[in-house]
């Protein structure tokens, strides 16, 4: 009873299966034998579940056909009965049929089925084109196409691709009407091997037969293991965050980026023959008014092109000479020459020419040449020659010439020969050489050999060798080098002069931190950093609230340092401090000193060191006592300095003190 049940549902839901084809795709079984026109076609709807809609004087009904079709669509059976003379069209559940005109056509339809050639299954999304013209089709869910060939061509060739099947070339003699069903062969696939398998295949039977107790004995070795102690330790470990990586990841959204917004303009149709189509076609020229409707028709995207007009947007293979567009360009493959347009190109390949672009030019691979862009310029692989651009310019492979940005511009990977020029900031990640001028900042992930500018700050994650200049400038490694700013630091210093305010060197740099006398104040605490060329000098003197002595002095300075042998060095200082005395914060009291002293290395990390001074006091006060050294005074006169009436004193000092390092 279940049986019958489910057979005379099925029975019932097949005509609604049927609905949903087309009528023309209906799959039917019939059988006539020398009937009428009008009866055979009333037998064909009837089988099919339609009706035909068709005027009667166009068409000969009392006309004897005959036809036997077993599972095959309407489609097929209307072509044996009509031939050319009658074309058919779908709408809702009728076909509707026309005789073909018989005045002169200047064109000739191909039409029909693609089928699998072994199991006879329809297939769709099949590429049936013709290599002169261009014209092409694709079939549809039911594997038919149409496709419209002009009458002069004098050979007509059709080409049949689709993805994992034979290629099909069809020679097309008579140009007219044609009904051709193609079949498709699938390509041959490469057996799979179980590696594993056949090695390990091999009958038992073929081993060698030997008896078990002529094999030797083995005897476990038995290893003592010690129990592993555990400290009451926590161990943090900070995970190292991989720039490389980082770029890589952002590279590939980049790209990603770019094929969707190039997906964005290109048709169905043609993504399809994209991805059908392997061969590579070349024209002269073409002219298209989007990238779908041109002189290349849907076939655009497998064709490279020496000439490209594109009014509003063009979509190509390549271009070989000069492209232009009102509005965009993309090019899936390579360009040569020179490539224009009011707001963008898209190239999925390398460029070597000239690029310009009303917004900005975005390139898959290598570009080399002169690239100028409204807003900003991206290449993908390496770069070679200019960018230019009011935003910013970025190579995400090497760089080599000129970039200048109205913003910034960036390279993440190698940039040589190069000159970076940024209203804001300049990156490369990798070695670089050349010149950075940036109105902030420049930034090196690794070695430079050449000359930072910037507004801001300056950093070589690497070997810096060459010149910095900025308020901040910092590398991992100078050699070599000049670093001219405010503030100026290293972690390593080898042959480097810095020069500004504050510099440190941490290793082959020069510190020192002394505690000293003279006859100003009894107590000075200095710290001296920099390098032995050229060192920074920050000191504060204290007198404990002696009389007739300063309350204490802050000063800054700079010195040179020579290293006589591993004992004894010679240090050359010019300090100049104001001296706070009784407690009058604006009086003028200025002391500046020159000294030439001798430094003897007493242990590895301290030294004690003696220096003949020569010192100049301009103040308003008057006492400072000079102790002992009061008639070592070279001079002292009134006078007016720096807009004040003060007294100038010199006189020769000495000072004395430790230092460590």
């Amino acid at each position: 009873m279940k049986k019958l049940l489910t057979f005379f549902l099925l029975l019932s839901i097949t005509p609604i299966f049927a609905q949903n084809r087309p009528p023309l795709e209906r799959i039917i079984s019939i059988k006539i034998s020398n009937e009428r026109l009008d009866i055979a076609l009333k037998s064909i709807a009837s089988a099919g579940n339609f009706n035909f809609s068709y005027n009667p004087d166009e068409f000969s009904v009392g006309k004897r056909v005959s036809v036997s079709a077993q599972n095959q669509a309407v489609r097929e059976i209307l072509s044996a009965i009509f031939g050319n003379t009658a074309t058919f069209k779908n709408r809702n559940n009728y076909i509707i049929l026309k005789k073909v005109s018989e005045e002169p056509q200047k064109d000739f339809f191909v039409m029909g089925y693609v089928s699998d050639g072994e199991t006879g299954l329809k297939i769709e999304k099949a590429s049936i084109y013709e290599p002169i013209t261009l014209a092409s089709a694709v079939s549809n869910q039911y594997g038919y196409y149409r496709l419209k060939i002009p009458k002069e061509l004098n050979n007509v060739n059709l080409l049949v691709r689709k993805q994992n099947y034979q290629d099909e070339r069809v020679l097309i003699r008579s140009k007219q009407d044609k009904i051709l069903n193609i079949k498709l062969l699938a390509t041959q696939k490469l057996p799979k091997v179980d590696t594993i398998a056949r090695l390990i295949s091999f009958k038992i039977d073929s081993l060698p037969n030997r008896k078990l107790d002529s094999l030797p004995v083995i005897y476990p070795v038995i290893t003592k293991i010690e129990p592993i102690e555990t400290k009451d330790s926590i161990i943090i470990e900070i995970p190292r965050i991989d720039y490389q990586q980082y770029w890589n990841t952002t590279k590939e959204q980049l790209l990603i980026t770019q094929k969707r917004l190039t997906d964005w303009f290109v048709s169905t149709k043609q993504n399809i023959h994209l991805d059908n189509i392997r061969d590579t076609i070349y024209r002269t020229a073409q002219i298209s008014l989007l990238p779908f409707i041109g002189t290349n028709h849907y076939l655009s995207g497998n064709v490279i092109n020496n000439v490209s007009v594109n009014i509003i947007g063009g979509y190509s293979l390549g271009v070989r000479s000069i492209e232009i567009s009102g509005f965009l360009n993309i090019v899936r493959g390579k360009v040569y020459g020179i490539q224009a347009s009011g707001f963008a190109n898209l190239v999925g390949q390398d460029v070597k020419g000239v690029q310009l672009a009303g917004f900005g030019s975005v390139n898959g691979r290598n570009f080399y040449g002169v690239q100028a862009s409204g807003f900003g310029n991206l290449n993908g692989g390496s770069t070679g020659g200019i960018q230019m651009a009011s935003f910013g310019n970025a190579s995400l492979k090497n760089f080599s010439g000129i970039q200048a940005a109205g913003f910034g511009n960036f390279v993440l990977q190698d940039a040589f020969a190069s000159i970076q020029a940024a209203g804001f900031g300049n990156a490369t990640i990798g070695n670089s050489s050349g010149l950075q001028i940036a109105g902030t900042v420049n930034f090196i992930g690794k070695d430079f050999k050449g000359t930072q500018i910037a507004g801001m700050a300056n950093y070589v994650g690497g070997t810096m060798s060459g010149l910095q200049i900025s308020l901040f400038n910092y590398a991992q490694k100078v050699k070599n080098n000049y670093q001219v700013g405010l503030f100026n630091f290293s972690k390593e210093s080898e042959n480097n002069i810095p020069i500004g305010l504050l510099s440190f060197a941490r290793k082959g740099g020069y510190k020192r931190l002394e505690v000293s006398a003279d006859e100003v104040n009894w107590f000075n605490l200095t710290f001296k950093t920099g390098v032995k060329r050229f060192y920074n000098i920050l000191t504060a003197g204290y007198n404990f609230g002696m009389t007739d002595k300063p309350d204490f002095s802050l000063g800054y300075g700079l010195g040179t340092a020579w290293k006589l042998n591993r004992t004894f060095w010679l240090n050359f200082d010019v300090v100049s401090s104001h001296i706070q005395q009784n407690g009058n914060y604006l009086n003028l009291n200025q002391h500046s000193k020159i000294g030439l002293g001798l430094e003897i290395h007493a242990t590895p990390h301290l030294s004690l060191f003696i220096s003949p001074t020569l010192n100049f006091l301009t103040n308003k006060e008057s006492g400072l006592d000079l102790g002992k050294l009061n008639h070592w005074k070279i001079s002292e006169k009134q006078g007016y300095y720096f807009g004040q009436r003060a007294t100038l004193t010199s006189w020769v000092g000495i000072q004395g003190g430790i230092r460590f390092f």
